[in-house]
Parts: C-alpha cells; structure tokens; sequence
C-alpha cells in the first residue's frame, strides 16, 4: 500500500512539473497561493487539492530540488531548475520534432565519474538515443540543448560531444535502428 502511495505522488510530481515546464520561458509564473488554488482545481483530479496540499508540493518540491522559491514584487515566483527538467526529460523530447538529420553522441567519461556516466547514459536513454557503439548513440530529435543541459547537470561537458549530420555513410543502419527500436 505504501509504494502505491508513493508512486501516485511520484507520478503527480511528475505531472504537475511537466505541466509547468510546458510554460514558455519568458512567462514569469509568479502566484498567490489562493490563486494558485483556484487554477489547480480547474484540473480534473480525483481528490480535492487544497491550499495545504499545494503548499506541501512546492515545499516537497523544493527540498527534492526541483524548483526554488524567490520573492519578486512581493509576488512569490517559482523557478525551475534543471532536475526538474531532468524528471521529465522524456516527456519534453517526445515533443521535439524529428528532421532528416541525425544527432550523435559521443562520451568518454573517467571511471571515477561512473555514477554520473550512468545517470547520462539512462538520460539520453530516455531522449531516445539508440546504441550505436559502445559510447556512440544516434537520434533523429533536435535535443542538443537536452543533451547539453544533462552534461551540465552531471558535471560531465568536457567528455561529450555532440554532432549534427545531414548524411552518413551507415544512413541504412542508422534508419533501421531508430525505427525498429520506436
């Protein structure tokens, strides 16, 4: 019963970051709580979200690392940082459009950075990169700043590279695999 629990409110997070994320940049979300309220209760849900339970996420969702809290014009705004993005990362690559280009990754990253090799591996995983080589991975999604944004995060940027191609010689082998594996 309590993983349910849980995994609801992991998945709930994940769902409202995304929500958020779906905001463009240059939209200063700035609230009160009470309006804040009265927007979340437009969404269909299945419980009531009160003024608490909103207050709970945000705190929960600051302590986690997902976004932060700063007063601008006596209006609390929330900003989200790239964990946040991070969480639903697969979500917002799902909405990039594909192209006739290929975009490749490329890593050698020290066995002392293990974990953070691993942590970049699973993210271009859920980019939707396919193996290609050992440390060679294929797409057809314009991510780079995706892409570039997890190196950062990882502390990893000087041992990835990323590249843009129009045409390789293995433009079979690359199709077969990024179609086969969707």
């Amino acid at each position: 019963m309590k993983n349910n629990v849980i995994k609801t409110l992991k998945n709930f997070t994940i769902d409202v970051l995304d929500l958020f994320l779906g905001i463009p940049e240059s939209v200063i979300l700035s609230f009160d709580r009470k309006e804040f309220y009265r927007i979340m209760n437009g969404i269909p849900t299945e419980r009531v979200i009160t003024a608490s339970r909103i207050a709970k996420f945000i705190s929960n969702s600051k302590r986690s690392g997902y976004v932060t809290v700063q007063k601008v014009g006596g209006q609390e705004s929330i900003v989200f940082t790239n964990k946040a993005r991070l969480a639903v990362i697969d979500r917002i690559a799902e909405r990039t459009v594909t192209d006739q280009k290929y975009r490749f990754v490329s890593f050698d990253i020290p066995e002392r950075l293990r974990k953070n090799r691993n942590q970049f591996r699973r993210v271009i995983k859920r980019l939707g990169f396919r193996q290609i080589q050992q440390s060679l991975w294929v797409s057809d999604r314009s991510i780079g700043d995706l892409v570039e944004m997890a190196a950062n995060e990882f502390k990893i940027e000087q041992y990835v590279v990323y590249l843009v191609c129009e045409h390789t010689n293995i433009n079979k082998t690359l199709l077969d695999k990024l179609t086969i594996t969707k």
